[in-house]
């Protein structure tokens, strides 16, 4: 054809293709393989991920409902038990610290120094520290909003379950509305006619809206922790983050199913009440991933600022619902500071193991 030069094929050297280099035409450098790699790579963090939702899912949803169909028939059982829930508490508390500052806090540093070069915008404050505690200090907001306004000693979950048989209570007047409840009192003692407190089923006969509040104040932070794994682009990190929040999240759940179980709750009630909560997590792992999954300055944002207030969640839960309940029992006590520390060196030695 007339004004038509041949020339060879573009081949791709370095970050652009170039033509006409000499180059053969079998050799592939750079952004081909890049980009074939990435998407490999995003479709095995996808599943993972996806593997998280169904497997937290899961345990949350057994946990949750084995007591109320088991433990309910077998008090002593139960009571044995309370010793290894109580240690796997404090492992739990480990895996948090560990994901904490091991996991999200460098995540959120990372990331918030892309978005700081991207607006060409360089500064030494700590902003994902401060992120980080913008994060607690909103968990603990919503904690003591939720008690001002119920005005009531709340037995939803009672804290006895996650401890080794100490009959000494807490002091506190009122116990976090995501693990709290009535201390002092036996695992399966009856309710005192004079008491206070609502359980369950009374709660679900008398009030939906108070059910409700209770639901939303033990699903607050799951929502946060399924955010945390949703936004995460690193393997070694979703798989840490996993084990943390299963760990813990499994315990809870467990502790939900025993105070179902005292409350004499129906089963399919119990179910209700469990598949709710078992889903704020996935819930949170899915919204991570939409955001994760946008493209452009503004979703870069909103993932350093929902991974800096998850790591203000964690916090919270180590300190405030796990250790500083965990620690103040007389039994143990050398036993749970050793669990601690080896929850947090299996998560840190994580970093070297390839998955």
């Amino acid at each position: 054809m007339a004004g038509w030069r041949h020339e060879p094929a573009a081949t791709w050297w370095g970050p652009v293709a170039r033509r006409g280099t000499g180059v053969r035409t079998h050799t592939w450098c750079g952004p081909a393989v890049t980009g074939a790699a990435r998407a490999a790579s995003m479709m095995k963090l996808l599943v993972a991920k996806i593997l998280c939702m169904v497997g937290v899912f899961s345990f949350m949803l057994l946990g949750s409902l084995l007591p109320v169909k088991i433990i309910q028939t077998d008090f002593e059982k139960a009571h044995r038990s309370k010793k290894i829930l109580s240690l796997c508490n404090t492992f739990g508390g480990g895996v948090f610290l560990a994901t904490c500052f091991n996991a999200l806090l460098p995540a959120v540093r990372e990331k918030l120094q892309k978005v700081l070069s991207l607006g060409h915008i360089s500064t030494d404050y700590p902003l994902a520290e401060t992120i980080v505690m913008l994060g607690f200090f909103m968990t603990v907001f919503l904690e003591q909003l939720v008690l001002t306004f119920r005005k009531e000693k709340p037995s939803f979950i009672d804290l006895e379950t996650f401890n080794a048989g100490s009959d000494a209570g807490s002091d506190s007047e009122y116990e976090s509305p995501f693990m709290g409840g009535a201390r002092g009192h036996a695992l399966y003692a009856e309710p005192h006619p004079h008491t206070h407190g609502l359980s369950v089923q009374e709660l679900s006969r008398s009030s939906p809206l108070r059910l409700l509040s209770l639901v939303f104040a033990l699903s607050a932070h799951s929502v946060f922790e399924g955010l945390a794994l949703g936004l995460q682009e690193d393997g070694e990190k979703v798989v840490s983050l996993f084990v943390g929040v299963a760990v813990h999240e499994t315990l809870v759940a467990v502790a939900l199913g025993i105070s179902m179980a005292r409350s004499a709750m129906a089963l399919r009630d119990a179910a209700k009440l469990a598949v709710t909560v078992s889903a704020m997590i996935p819930l949170g792992i899915g919204i991570g991933l939409g955001i994760e999954s946008a493209q452009g300055v503004p979703s870069h944002v909103a993932s350093v600022l929902l991974q800096g207030l998850a790591g203000g969640t964690f916090l919270f839960v180590t300190f405030f619902e796990i250790l500083a309940k965990e620690l103040e029992e007389k039994s143990d006590r050398l036993l749970k500071v050793l669990f601690l520390v080896l929850g947090y060196a299996v998560l840190a030695g994580m970093v070297f193991l390839k998955w």
